[in-house]
């Protein structure tokens, strides 16, 4: 009888992973479970389908004929309320339960919302699936100001396509700066800039304290800042991080540290249960990043189905495309007072919206920051890896 891996979760691990199994062992029953009503799709472009509501179909991963040539199982709407490893089960909502060979967890993660007051009005929303997309977009022709809390990538993108739908779009960033650990000061003043004069208000050092509404009403009207000021919406996103889901091992001796905790095979402590995706840990450290997630689904995989993949985890880059722009940047940007050798070779064209900024220690690259013009991405990139 042909070895059955089971699959909780259908993202970027996921889908990954039931490649990589499929590709080490043509024979074994692979069967992906997802508790979402639409096939696999990018997380990464979500907020296209609030820019164009049509966008919805561009942006699934495969067609379903991608699962049916390569016979792998696609259940969607099925949650797992539960894993029994012990008896090498799962338990279904329904009370189904499911038997396995292997199982890999690639349950992702969630939106965070904060403990804020009046975050359950009507118009407070979070954006992470495609349901989500939808709701939010539906609600788009009423909106006449927005306001996203937090400035990370999703959402900076989110604020742009609310801004692209002709909506008064601000931007509420804790931290002092955006993108404060990807930027210096200097490229993130004029990335701001850049925001800006799109004709999104930039909020920074922005400590949200309140959601109010008016009178008895339910629907967000404005938040509130700790230091009184004010911002009038009628509609709120909230993307301040995520947070693993792990609800499904709560029962078990499975190790867990917020996430999954699992080995550069992908393994868990539990035998026949492997982790990828931002649900798992690896060699403590975890990054939130869709080509780790893909890396870490097609080891966990391979092994599931009998290899012997190992994962290699450089610390990634961060390259995005967002407001219209290009970002790269990876290494150290700034000097630590510690090495007597830092240099730097910063240039910029603030009317272009480009900086570049190299960092030495000596003559060895030690990092880099491209904004705008990120052309020599990949050279620097293989410099800084050498």
């Amino acid at each position: 009888m042909a070895e059955k891996i089971l699959i909780i979760g259908a993202s970027a691990a996921g889908i990954a992973a039931a490649q990589g199994a499929r590709q080490q062992n043509p024979e074994a029953e692979i069967v992906v479970l997802s508790k979402e009503p639409d096939p696999p799709y990018f997380r990464t472009r979500l907020c296209d389908v609030l820019a164009d509501p049509g966008a919805a179909d561009k942006i699934l991963l495969h067609k379903a004929s991608w699962y049916e040539e390569r016979q792998i199982e696609l259940r969607l709407n099925t949650e797992v309320k539960e894993i029994l490893p012990q008896a090498h089960q799962v338990r279904l909502a329904d009370q189904t339960r499911l038997n396995y060979d292997r199982l890999i967890l690639a349950t992702g993660s969630r939106s965070f919302m904060p403990p804020l007051d009046g975050s359950q009005l009507d118009g407070v929303c979070t954006l992470w699936t495609l349901a989500d997309a939808r709701r939010i977009e539906s609600r788009l022709p009423g909106v006449k100001k927005a306001v996203v809390i937090g400035g990370g990538l999703l959402g900076l993108e989110a604020a742009y396509a609310l801004s692209r739908r002709s909506i008064d779009t601000t931007i509420i960033e804790f931290a002092p700066r955006l993108l404060f650990k990807q930027l210096d000061e200097a490229a993130s003043a004029l990335f701001t800039r850049h925001v800006e004069k799109l004709g999104i208000q930039v909020v920074t050092s922005g400590n949200c304290q309140t959601l109010e509404s008016l009178a008895d009403q339910p629907a967000v009207a404005a938040v509130r800042l700790a230091d009184g000021r004010r911002f009038e919406a009628d509609l709120v996103m909230v993307s301040t991080g995520v947070r693993a889901q792990t609800e499904v091992a709560v029962h078990t001796p499975l190790a867990i540290d917020r996430c999954f905790i699992a080995d550069t095979r992908m393994r868990t402590n539990l035998p026949d249960i492997f982790a990828a995706g931002d649900d798992a840990v690896c060699e403590h450290r975890w990054y939130g990043l869709w080509s780790i997630a893909q890396d870490q689904g097609r080891v966990a995989g391979i092994n599931a189905a009998g290899g012997e993949a190992v994962l290699d985890m450089p610390v990634p880059p961060y390259l995005v495309n967002t407001m219209g722009t290009r970002i790269a940047s990876a290494g150290r940007l700034g000097s630590d007072g510690q090495d007597p050798q830092y240099r730097e070779e910063v240039s910029q064209d603030q009317d272009l919206g480009r900086y570049r900024k190299l960092t030495f220690s000596g003559e060895k690259l030690t990092g880099y920051c491209l904004l705008g013009d990120t052309s020599e991405f990949s050279q620097l990139q293989k410099q800084l890896q050498a």
